[in-house]
């Protein structure tokens, strides 16, 4: 890396930022991820927080003062009682009118309005939430670690590329409070680094589902890992991160329930990390570069873009299809020495092994 270059391009991005620090910029790009405190109105937190309550009871028979009734699976999620998606209710809040710190926070990172469609006008919320509402007697908590389930990278609808512009940011509101030990999202700052270098070195993209919750390239990334968190945090407080962060569901074993969002942020176009004439890098750009240990990278995919319908919601002949497509990149990967770890199989994730040559 040139290291005054990209100091350079550092000062150029940070200097556009109106509402991050300098620091906290500089903490984006080392470790994937920033904290906006204060970031929207604590009433949205209580509304949708509320919201969430009155459909789980509805639709779940489950009471928020009794958390007897928590401990309960949910589709979609399997062997995780209490962790529940809620659709809430069908407004949307226009971030730039309705939430501008918010709005302001996503700008900084992404770098400016210019880089969203419609200069960001209809960038917006739902009201829905993730709830993980706590297990009374259920598994005690266990320490974030590379040998665990479920850990991916966002984006099942899309081929994966360096530059992929269909989730440009992963935008997390926190409506309740978040304790320690209490449900936080897992995050593993140090995982750019191997999502970043897998992408730069297959310009042909990766199919969504091998990144996925039990994708079979995951277990081989995360165990290049060694720092682990959870996120916590206040009502109110929006995490930014980088769509490259591998992260996973955690157990909650208090009667502390968790609600968040989980957004992601569109890109007008693909991110650029070859940069020239005064076009200043995004702080998302940067964090790529910096895991890359470069100052600059030209990035030219070698396949289209490809929209995918998600693994859930594909009817059986696109289920067919994309297995085949999938099946097909898992044998090119073992063919190159890109094998799933065998413990990767053990604990639910897919694997490669199998088209290993002998």
């Amino acid at each position: 890396m040139n290291s005054s270059r990209f100091q350079d391009a550092f000062d150029a991005a940070s200097s556009q930022c109106e509402l991050l620090t300098r620091e906290e910029a500089r903490r984006f790009i080392e470790n994937g991820y920033v904290v906006v405190k204060n970031a929207f109105d604590k009433r949205l937190a209580r509304e949708v927080c509320e919201g969430a309550w009155e459909e789980l009871r509805n639709d779940h028979a489950i009471e928020e003062n009794d958390p007897t009734t928590w401990c309960k699976p949910f589709h979609g999620h399997r062997g995780m009682n209490g962790y529940v998606r809620l659709r809430g209710p069908a407004r949307s809040i226009r971030l730039e009118k309705e939430q501008p710190i918010a709005f302001q926070g996503q700008l900084d990172v992404i770098g400016g309005r210019q880089r969203l469609p419609d200069h960001g006008a209809k960038l917006a919320w739902g009201c829905g939430a993730i709830g993980n509402l706590g297990v009374l007697n259920g598994p005690r908590w266990q320490p974030p670690s590379p040998i665990q389930p479920g850990w991916h990278k966002d984006g099942w609808h899309f081929r994966h590329f360096l530059n992929s512009p269909e989730q440009g940011l992963l935008t997390v509101p926190i409506y309740s409070d978040i304790l320690p030990r209490s449900g936080g999202t897992f995050i593993a700052p140090d995982s750019l680094g191997p999502v970043a270098r897998l992408l730069a070195e297959n310009p042909q993209g990766l199919h969504p589902d091998s990144v996925q919750g039990a994708g079979y390239l995951i277990p081989g990334m995360i165990q290049q890992c060694h720092r682990f968190e959870e996120l916590t945090g206040e009502a109110g407080d929006m995490a930014v991160i980088h769509p490259f962060m591998l992260h996973r569901v955690s157990q909650n074993p208090t009667t502390r329930p968790r609600f968040i969002a989980n957004m992601a942020v569109v890109l007008q176009s693909p991110m650029q990390f070859h940069r020239r004439d005064g076009d200043a890098y995004s702080l998302v750009e940067l964090a790529v570069l910096h895991a890359l240990n470069r100052s600059e990278f030209e990035f030219n995919p070698s396949r289209e873009p490809l929209a995918v319908r998600p693994g859930p919601f594909r009817k059986r002949k696109e289920m067919m299809e994309q297995r085949k497509l999938l099946r097909e990149e898992m044998a090119g990967f073992a063919r190159n020495g890109v094998v799933t770890p065998e413990w990767g199989e053990k604990v639910g994730y897919q694997s490669n092994r199998n088209f290993a040559p002998n």
